[in-house]
């Protein structure tokens, strides 16, 4: 009787542990050995044969746990990777509209600029870098007022610009 208990008390601690009583990775044979074995120490033969199919059965109900967990493990890492991606995405769309954003829009003056440069670029001035204001634009403007009469102020404006259109430009 004191055997018997004893048994009993291991097999209990075997299986409220989460351990086997043979250390194994076989799954199902794991678990239908530690059966037999159990089985066989509580009652003999008999006993080790059910102890085997109960311990079979536990074992592959195990095995059919962990592929369980594992498919759900990796359905969550696929979802984990689809939403990393999606995120990327939508970084990648918002960096480019910011890009967007912040390009130059050309404004009323940026178009007076340029187009008051290519007009003296035709009749031969030299106005400096296509579409920046600046000094060689100022003194371009200067010569061209000076060699029509006009107010020599360096400034553009549209009333310039028509000018120079009118006039060769």
């Amino acid at each position: 009787m004191k055997r018997l208990v004893a048994v009993l008390m291991a097999g209990l601690m075997f299986i409220g542990l989460g351990m086997h009583p043979v250390p194994s990775h076989a799954g199902v044979f794991d678990e239908a050995l530690g059966g037999a074995l159990l089985g066989n120490l509580v009652g003999g033969r008999k006993a080790a044969r059910k102890g085997a199919i109960i311990g079979g059965v536990i074992g592959a109900a195990g095995e059919i746990a962990n592929d369980q967990r594992q498919r759900q493990q990796q359905a969550e890492a696929e979802r984990r990777r689809a939403e990393w991606a999606a995120q990327q995405m939508a970084e990648q769309a918002r960096i480019e509209q910011q890009r967007a954003a912040a390009a130059p829009v050309p404004t009323a003056d940026q178009t007076l600029i340029v187009e008051t440069q290519k007009s003296l670029i035709r009749m031969g001035y030299d106005p400096g870098a296509l579409g920046q204001a600046g000094p060689q634009l100022t003194e371009a403007v200067l010569k061209y007022q000076k060699s029509k009469g006009l107010l020599e102020t360096g400034e553009l404006s549209q009333a310039l610009l028509t000018h120079m259109l009118r006039n060769g430009g």
